[in-house]
């Protein structure tokens, strides 16, 4: 949901100060993400690494999508 919610402010923005509260919530996502994956690698649990690894791809291609951001250019997020 929170993907679908960032595809949409970042096709809905207008200039790319609309984006700057995306791109922090992002940052932060992806900085939670990195942490759930070193203590998943500390402790040895992959199974929840990988599902962290899918997680941590997806706001990665948010940030993807920010930064190639273009008014009126459709979003692709690449799985």
């Amino acid at each position: 949901m929170e993907v679908l919610e960032a595809r949409e402010m970042i096709e809905e923005a207008q200039t790319e100060e609309d984006l700057v509260p995306l791109r922090n919530e992002n940052a932060a996502r992806e900085r939670g993400s990195e942490g759930v994956l070193a203590e998943c690698f500390k402790t040895g649990d992959l199974e929840r690494a990988a599902h962290e690894a899918v997680r941590l791809r997806y706001w990665v291609n948010i940030r993807e999508s920010i930064d190639a951001w273009e008014r009126g250019k459709p979003v692709v997020l690449e799985h």
